[in-house]
């Protein structure tokens, strides 16, 4: 059985769920392929109107790594302050492949579970500061990121940018006082070790 990277708590009819031309690599719309396109990743809106993944998944300041954050390294968070929304289909879908459509989940609020999220080498999900997520985290805003691929995540370089998908993860203090994109707020954690899933109240 397929993991479900992404699940909806809200009522689907609720949410406004407009359809983008996808821009990024056409092969990453198969499910099968490296690196695949997943359910819960957070897309950016191209300036055609497209969507695609985060700008530069290279750039260290994608990603939510200690030494990137601060401002001695220069860190601008630049592309964090570009809103971005939830892609929400099943990857490989038939008419996703062929038309090079896909759904976003571009307004709310809503709340939905994800498994795409920032985590650790060894797959564990962390917060701002590199530590396990907790229970103590629940209320803290979350912003896009380049974050480790949910299942290859030990293969994944955030310097490089292999294996890395767009995904969400804690804001640090210095990050929201730069005016980082907030794309919801923490609402819930379940799940223990590498099959964690964090649970955002979107769009608030």
């Amino acid at each position: 059985m397929a993991i479900q990277t992404f699940e909806l708590v809200s009522p689907f009819l609720s949410i406004y769920t407009p359809s983008k031309v996808w821009k990024g690599d056409s092969s990453l719309l198969l499910g099968q392929t490296t690196n695949a396109l997943t359910p819960g990743e957070m897309l950016q809106i191209t300036a055609d109107y497209g969507a695609d993944r985060l700008a530069d998944l290279v750039d260290a300041n994608q990603n939510n790594d200690a030494l990137t954050i601060v401002a001695a390294n220069g860190t601008t968070l630049a592309q964090n302050k570009v809103p971005a929304f939830a892609f929400f289909s099943e990857t490989g879908r038939g008419d996703i492949v062929t038309g090079g459509r896909i759904p976003l989940l571009q307004f709310g609020p809503y709340e939905a579970d994800t498994m795409i999220f920032d985590r650790g080498a060894d797959g564990i999900l962390i917060n701002e500061a590199g530590a396990a997520l907790s229970t103590a985290d629940i209320g803290k805003p979350v912003g896009v990121f380049a974050v480790r691929n949910y299942k290859d995540f030990a293969s994944a370089d955030p310097i490089q940018g292999t294996l890395m998908q767009s995904g969400l993860a804690v804001l640090s203090y210095d990050q929201i006082k730069n005016g980082a994109f907030k794309a919801g707020y923490i609402s819930r954690i379940s799940g223990v070790g590498t099959k964690m899933r964090v649970r955002i109240l979107f769009g608030i």
